[in-house]
């Protein structure tokens, strides 16, 4: 068989973002039913960059086999120690070392077992080796429920807890301490790592699409899912600043940490928005949402009848720009603002988001066509032009929303001169 030169199970390295990249992380599975779950931690952690290895003990390869996390990692899975010492190799006091171990899902008898210093499994060894070259330990515990409030489980957890290794509460569901979801899993490690440059500084973001009432069933709006401006809140919060998002209508799940603000209509945005910065010194506002342009003059109280009505006329008036709010209730706050076009020209787009900076005195317009596949309403993906008050224009080629939103703040830190308090 030809040699490949590269190995197609680790393909999906990166494809989801680059926060883990270079990043070496030992995956420790144990013997509870959740263990069904680690191939997939493994896939999202790749997924943004990380390289896997897998450690099973002997309970966990009763529900899943070291084949399964070998296609899962493109690594032989660890089931047992040998004479090359594999729990050195992977946590041991040296150069290539792993930069963090997980331990998911968790059983009471593992967490005891660390708790303890003991180390009579595969897992358990890995654990002990890293606690002694101080690599970071995240453990997700998984069990019933009337075995994770024991005492001594409980007091084996706060022993952990002291030692400095994360624990993941579980989920109470069903009677059963169930193991933190993946994605917050995921996410809890690429915290882990991120750089936390814009800790306490306040950012208030408004995204998602809002909509205009025709009657109380009918409604105008725009195909806006508001992926971007999430993308932005999570960075915002990755990076240690107070994210507020200003939510109109989001179907995609916010994660944790952000606080949310929800709002139907143009008029209630602008309202809630005219509140924050009213209440709070926000150093940044990021104005992604794509508020409705025109709303109807008269919103009928009643269900439009359509037998009574073949036709029907509704007459429209222009909402206000939030975004030209901004800077008069607010004078010290950074702008950034957001112009969506379709059908234009690149350059007559960059004159429409000049047109946006004057108007609103922003400090930087991020401007793009909604037109273009894979960079429009609802798409994971985004390419854009950053248009600064200085002059300059710098295109952001095609790339996944939350990269996307990392090269923003990148630039915009730059050119603000943004720090951390």
């Amino acid at each position: 068989m030809r040699k490949l030169s590269h190995n197609p199970l680790k393909d999906i390295t990166g494809s989801l973002g680059k926060e883990l990249l270079n990043k070496k992380i030992a995956l420790c599975v144990t013997g509870s039913v959740a263990a069904i779950e680690a191939s997939e931690i493994a896939r999202e952690l790749m997924r943004r960059g990380a390289e896997v290895d897998s450690v099973l003990s002997k309970s966990a390869c009763e529900f899943i086999g070291p084949k399964l996390m070998e296609w899962a990692t493109g690594n032989k899975a660890i089931t047992e120690l040998t004479g090359n010492t594999e729990h050195i190799h992977l946590a041991g006091d040296w150069v290539g070392k792993v930069d963090i171990v997980i331990i998911a899902p968790a059983t009471a008898n593992t967490i005891g077992k660390i708790a303890s210093g003991i180390d009579d499994t595969t897992v358990t060894t890995v654990a002990t080796t890293a606690l002694g070259s101080g690599i970071p330990i995240l453990i997700a515990p998984a069990m019933h429920y009337s075995m994770f409030r024991h005492p001594i489980v409980l007091e084996n957890i706060n022993k952990l807890k002291k030692l400095g290794i994360q624990i993941l509460e579980p989920e109470i569901v069903e009677g059963k301490a169930k193991m933190a979801p993946i994605s917050r899993i995921v996410e809890t490690v690429i915290r882990k790592f991120y750089r936390r440059d814009l800790k306490g500084v306040k950012f208030l973001i408004s995204a998602g699409s809002t909509i205009e009432y025709l009657d109380p069933v009918r409604i105008i709006t725009n195909k806006s899912s508001g992926k971007m401006g999430i993308a932005i809140a999570l960075e915002a919060s990755r990076r240690g600043a107070d994210s507020t998002l200003i939510a109109g209508v989001i179907k995609e799940k916010i994660p944790q940490g952000i606080r949310v603000l929800r709002t139907e209509t143009s008029k209630e945005m602008l309202k809630v928005v005219k509140k924050e910065l009213a209440r709070t010194r926000y150093d940044v506002f990021v104005g992604s949402a794509a508020v409705s342009d025109f709303r109807p003059l008269d919103s009928h109280k009643i269900k439009i009848p359509t037998r009574d009505n073949k036709k029907l006329t509704i007459e429209l008036e222009a909402t206000l720009k939030i975004v030209n709010f901004v800077k008069k209730l607010s004078p010290k706050t950074s702008l950034i603002a957001f112009k969506a076009e379709y059908g234009l020209s690149d350059s007559k787009l960059i004159e429409k988001a000049r047109e946006v900076m004057r108007s609103s005195r922003a400090d930087l317009v991020v401007a793009n066509h909604i037109g273009i596949e894979g960079a429009g309403f609802g798409s994971d993906t985004n390419e854009a032009y950053i248009i600064d008050r200085k002059g300059k224009t710098t295109l952001i080629p095609r790339t996944t929303k939350q990269d996307f939103a990392r090269k923003i703040f990148d630039y915009m830190i730059n050119f603000m001169d943004l720090k951390g308090r």
